[in-house]
């Protein structure tokens, strides 16, 4: 089997388009990939050699595409090589390689942006010598190569494979083996030696070790209260941010200063430098200040799973200078690990005084780590930035990420009560603001209590008794506001999942549910619940996202009016909260949707299914928009990511631990880690400076280079429409009578006849043995949306037979996609939308063979739908049905050219239940109506919200 490698890292995969998803992750290696492809164009442009733009070039190829692309699990967008063949033309059928992108439209530039910077700010105090830069002078100065203490890049290609996937045991194995000691013959001989030149690496910040001593209020056998030793495990985190700042890795990827970004008068949020917060602290600092916004991120973990009952409790750090699409990213390693506190039983305090301990507990540890930031925030440290600059630098507390009880235990409240605003416990069902709470007066009214004094305000707000909050002296923060909104928990697994869904299944009724899911047809990016949901024993994220895509449509029959509006309102509000970028418009139409759930919220209420909306993930919503405007857009903010990091920084660590005394293994392996990170970053690096004009290595195809360059470059482009095929048919001619009983495309001859006629009059005519190349998947290219990342662009459209069982492979059921077509070139450019377009189900995607005198054109056979008619004033959905003539389908031949993009038409269900003959690959046969799914991606759903 080919093998594809990266050689950047020297990962080896086994298909292109896993390479292409390891490098859509992983920023160094694409950094390296980016230095080969300008290193290759200047040796074309030393050979006059003229490179073409995309648009210029309709055979441009770019690579499979990355995970964005990936339909089912089942289903290959690009064969592999080793994919099953084609059941009926075996000999004929050769796997998709290199696709080809042809550029249909470029938008045309529309009113520029405006930016305002805070003047005088993040000023330089000179020039600095980076990390980077260090350690080159220093290995200069000894003449030691960039991979010391390793011999060579072979070898330090070894030692990252050593420490990714063996244990100290098998690194002991590996160095006792014949072909190790007689041929490999590395630089160590076994793992005491191997650690002893991995230990020579440069690492990031030390950790320092806290044994904290519990005295509790039970007495023991001998009358003396308890006590319980325990290992709080940090690190400084003056040492954590000025690594972050510092990190050469980052350069380009990060902001100093605030700035206001508008267009056309109109304001715009993103990143934390556009929000608020910072402007605010910014007018409060020394002229020339720069702001290191801390973002911090807390939560409980199982480190083990089925048995055993090990937990770990860590606790993260990042800064808001950082872009939010790389915080977001693990492998970016911009979330740095601040430290674990404690988990114990607290068996020295009573039951009842136990959970207080607990509150108190955790506020000392946070306070013990974070100690340093208050002289820091208060006076500033100068600091190296990753662009070469020196700043005099703020360490401010700016957002804490975090789940609802831990929102409450950082901000000293009670469960029932809100964390950010002072909301009473019987009203958080109201569509209402209160007041947000206040620091000062949170702080004042603890101090009374503890000095034994009556106040109101102290069960009216719901205050536990932590005298001492780790927040209480940090400079500049108010930690009411720094708590930010957690889509994860509160949206997805809660509003949604938890409450939304439960009512929707209380109405329709589980089955009736679960057979409405699975008759839904299948499109990319969407999953199918073949057997339902209510099959469903473990809830993620990821469930409650794609539930959210149809479950409005699906109401659809069994739900009244008002019903369906506050579905639609609440549906509306979770994902105008996931845009990456919001507008003062944007903004507003998320506040519009939110009003509109609590105008009609009393549906739920007079069918008998709630008695009130006292829920505290429904009241959290009300502090999303003010949260957006404070710190910018909440991708940036999400438990996911803590949650992800959980994986690499605390899991992994444990599994490399003996699992005895496993805190000091976990920081020594983590620490490790980081060297090999760090390392690997500095050669990233290195290499870039000093080897830039040194030719490519030899095992990288100029194809493969250029083809990663080809994507990026059309992914960061103004192109409005494009799409990208296979360079290889999935099946190659393919007869007609195959595509008739395969495809189901009974008229495709004369239909194609007629086609030709009109728009190809002097191509020869096709007949009953013209031979077809077949394609399974085009890939296209949306439009750029502001507010929606642009890898969020592609998608995939689907036009496969049904593959049957081959030895131990499981059958493949048919799919053909549906997809907005051109219909009326003209007013489409007009108007915009959906005005001109017009949806149709694809069953074959094909060529002519040009040899024979055909257009090379790729074209498609559809079977179309009446123009839609005005959106359902309740769902929002605009109505279609089939195009019939004389009670037969309409079908067209399509040009590629006229592909806008896939989408996907949900049945509009009738008030009884469904036909449970209905299956998910026929219903786009049943002669009932369809709405266009606006919820179908983020793309759509922003197009048809304008």
């Amino acid at each position: 089997m080919e093998s594809h490698r990266c050689v950047a890292c020297h990962t080896s995969f086994k298909t292109a388009g896993q390479l292409s998803r390891h490098l859509g992750n992983s920023r160094l290696c694409e950094q390296h990939y980016d230095r080969l492809s300008s290193a290759r164009a200047q040796r074309t442009l030393g050979q006059a050699k003229r490179p073409r733009s995309p648009s210029q070039s309709p055979d441009l190829a770019v690579p499979p595409l990355a995970d964005d692309l990936a339909p089912d699990h089942a289903i290959d967008t690009f064969p592999d090589v080793d994919a099953a063949p084609f059941p009926s033309e075996p000999a004929d059928v050769q796997p998709a390689k290199r696709p080809r992108v042809t550029v249909e439209e470029v938008i045309d530039e529309d009113t520029p942006w405006s930016y305002e910077g805070y003047p005088g700010a993040a000023a330089s105090l000179g020039t600095a010598t980076t990390f980077f830069e260090e350690i080159r002078a220093a290995k200069k100065c000894r003449g030691e190569s960039p991979h010391h203490p390793f011999a060579d890049e072979e070898e330090w290609g070894l030692v990252q494979w050593l420490m990714r996937h063996t244990t100290q045991t098998g690194i002991d194995e590996y160095g006792k083996l014949p072909i190790t000691r007689n041929r490999t013959k590395p630089s160590f001989k076994n793992k005491k030696s191997f650690f002893k030149k991995l230990d020579q690496l440069p690492t990031g910040a030390g950790w320092i070790c806290d044994v904290l001593t519990i005295k509790g209020n039970r007495k023991g056998p001998n009358g003396e209260l308890l006590t319980e030793e325990l290992e709080l495990w940090r690190r400084d985190p003056l040492e954590c941010v000025a690594e972050l700042m510092g990190n050469p890795a980052f350069k380009g990827q990060t902001s100093f200063a605030p700035v206001m970004v508008k267009k056309g008068g109109v304001r715009y949020w993103g990143e934390m430098n556009t929000a608020d917060w910072w402007w605010e602290k910014q007018v409060m600092l020394p002229p020339g200040a720069t702001i290191a916004p801390i973002i911090l991120a807390s939560d409980k973990t199982n480190l083990t799973v089925l048995r055993g009952d090990k937990t770990a409790w860590p606790v993260y750090l990042t800064i808001g200078n950082i872009n939010k699409s790389l915080r977001r990213k693990p492998s970016a390693h911009a979330f740095v690990l601040l430290g674990y506190i404690p988990v114990a039983k607290f068996a020295c305090f009573t039951d009842n005084e136990r959970s207080e301990a607990l509150y108190r507990f955790f506020h000392g540890c946070m306070a013990k780590m974070l100690a340093a930031l208050k002289d820091a925030g208060s006076d500033g440290v100068t600091m190296a930035c990753a662009d070469g600059h020196l700043r005099r630098t703020f360490p401010i507390l700016a957002a804490y990420i975090a789940d609802h009880p831990e929102q409450c235990l950082v901000a000293c409240c009670k469960e029932n009560r809100c964390p950010r605003c002072t909301v009473p416990r019987d009203k958080r069902g109201d569509y209402s603001i209160h007041p947000l709470r206040s620091q000062r007066e949170t702080v004042e009214i603890l101090e009374r209590v503890a000095e034994g004094e009556s106040d109101d305000e102290y069960e009216h707000l719901g205050i536990r008794p932590v005298f001492k909050p780790f927040w209480a002296d940090l400079p500049h923060t108010d930690i009411f506001t720094c708590i930010s909104p957690d889509i994860l928990h509160q949206i997805h697994k809660g509003v949604i999942k938890d409450h939304l869904l439960d009512w929707i299944k209380q109405i329709i009724g589980k089955d009736e549910l679960d057979a409405r899911f699975a008759t839904l047809p299948p499109a990319h990016g969407l999953r199918h619940f073949t057997r339902g949901i209510s099959m469903i024993s473990q809830w993620t994220g990821g469930e409650a996202k794609e539930i959210e895509k149809v479950l409005l449509g699906l109401l659809v029959g069994q739900a009244d009016a008002g019903v369906l509006r506050a579905a639609r309102a609440l549906l509306d509000f979770v994902y105008y909260a996931q845009y990456e970028v919001h507008s003062e418009t944007t903004l507003a139409r998320m506040e519009q949707a939110l009003r509109d759930f609590h105008l009609n919220k009393h549906a739920f209420v007079e069918l008998g299914i709630r008695e009130h909306f006292n829920i505290p993930k429904l009241h959290s919503l009300l502090h999303y928009i003010e949260s957006i405007r404070r710190l910018g857009c909440l991708d940036g903010y999400n438990t996911e990511t803590s949650e992800r990091l959980h994986i690499d920084l605390a899991k992994k660590a444990y599994r490399a631990s003996s699992k005895r005394e496993y805190y000091s293994q976990m920081t020594t392996w983590l620490q490790r880690q980081e060297a090999i990170v760090l390392r690997t970053a500095y050669l990233s690096w290195v290499l870039g400076e000093e080897a830039q004009a040194a030719e490519p290595q030899d095992d990288v195809a100029d194809e493969e280079v250029e083809e990663l360059k080809a994507l990026r470059q059309l992914l960061h482009s103004n192109v409005a429409r494009a799409y990208q095929i296979p360079l290889t048919p999935s099946a190659r001619r393919v007869s007609l009578d195959t595509l008739i009983t395969k495809h189901g495309a009974l008229a495709l001859l004369p239909t194609l006849i007629t086609y030709l006629a009109e728009h190809h009059p002097d191509a020869p005519r096709p007949h009953a043995h013209t031979p077809f190349d077949i394609y399974h998947s085009v890939a296209v290219l949306l439009p750029p949306n502001i507010h929606v990342a642009n890898v969020k662009r592609l998608c995939s459209l689907c036009a496969r037979p049904a593959t049957p069982r081959v030895l131990d492979r499981q059958p493949i059921p048919a799919r053909f996609d549906c997809a907005l077509f051109i219909d009326d070139e003209e007013l489409y450019r007009r108007e915009g939308g959906l005005q001109g377009l017009r949806a149709g189900e694809v069953r074959a995607i094909f060529r002519l063979p040009a040899r024979l005198g055909f257009p090379s054109d790729p074209l498609m056979y559809v079977r179309c739908f009446r123009p839609f008619r005005s959106p359902d004033t309740v769902t929002g959905m605009p109505p279609t049905s089939h195009s019939t003539r004389n009670n037969l389908r309409n079908v067209a031949i399509i040009p590629m050219s006229k592909l806008v993009r896939p989408c996907h038409l949900m049945p509009r269900f009738a008030q009884e239940e469904i036909d449970r003959n209905w299956t998910s690959e026929a219903i786009l046969e049943e002669p009932i109506t369809f709405s266009l799914n606006r919820y179908y991606d983020f793309h759509l759903f922003a197009a048809l919200s304008s």
